[in-house]
């Protein structure tokens, strides 16, 4: 009975988030911010040309979001659980 009680609150802690979703949120806009001004600064030193450092510092920083969104999308696909994950995204915007 003791192995069953564990096995039991192990896939219940599988189910919830390792971090709250506005500390998540941050995280990623610290990422990506600092990721889009590496490359931007790094495009704009090698190649002297201010558009395309903007342009690749835009590209990789909203990739970083790019990635987020798709694996929450993904994640959520195989969650039967949406709704709460929606209600929290929709709660914490506002």
């Amino acid at each position: 009975m003791g192995k069953e009680k564990n096995n039991k609150h192990e896939k219940e802690n599988q189910r919830k988030p390792w971090i709250p979703w506005k500390t998540g949120l941050m995280a990623i806009t610290v990422v990506s911010v600092s990721l889009a001004l590496w490359v931007g600064w790094q495009v704009i030193v090698t190649e002297d040309n201010i558009g395309k450092g903007i342009l690749w510092g835009l590209i990789f920083g909203g990739s970083t979001w790019l990635v987020f969104f798709g694996m929450n999308y993904f994640s959520q696909s195989f969650w039967k659980e949406t709704r709460e994950i929606k209600i929290c995204f929709i709660e914490c915007l506002t």
